[in-house]
């Protein structure tokens, strides 16, 4: 159990993953304003520069997690962040625009700055929330590898009951 959490953490270490969020937030405020996109953009692409917050391993279309954070990122940012929003809405324009057809899509790494921006998380802590949200899934995976004593991957589809309304333990006694 100890190994797989240090082992999915361990996955978290460096730029292209656990650091993406990060990155998404440095490289809009080095662009600084929606004015700035297309050219920052134009130019990075043809550097083949890698654009943080695009493309995944197993969503080819656009990443559903993406979609819903882009709503509470226009939602929930405050004024001083409202120009990096911006900056992000038109730099997925010109990323759509110029690498849709390849299946580059945002991913969650994207919006979830914002996010995580919001409910006063520091920018060098992102990757550690990413982490913790990740752990009870980590050991789920492990208790069913366990007991079944097969390896799931990703791609499996969700079987379980729909819509199952919560009850706190408290309440079901």
């Amino acid at each position: 159990m100890y190994n797989s959490i240090a082992t999915g953490i361990g996955t978290l270490k460096g730029p292209l993953h656990g650091g993406a969020n990060e990155r998404v937030v440095a490289m809009l405020k080095e662009i600084g304003s929606p004015d700035a996109v297309e050219e920052f953009m134009m130019k990075a692409l043809a550097e083949k520069r890698k654009i943080m917050g695009f493309g995944h391993r197993v969503y080819k279309a656009y990443d559903p997690r993406a979609k819903i954070l882009k709503e509470y990122a226009k939602k929930l940012t405050g004024r001083e962040d409202s120009i990096l929003v911006d900056t992000a809405i038109k730099v997925e324009e010109v990323m759509m625009r110029e690498l849709s057809e390849k299946g580059i899509y945002p991913n969650v790494d994207f919006y979830s700055g914002f996010a995580y921006k919001a409910i006063g998380i520091p920018t060098d802590l992102f990757t550690p929330i990413f982490a913790m949200s990740r752990v009870s899934g980590w050991v789920g995976h492990v208790l069913e590898y366990r007991a079944k004593n097969r390896i799931f991957r990703p791609r499996a589809a969700y079987v379980g009951p729909e819509n199952v309304q919560y009850t706190p333990i408290e309440e079901r006694n």
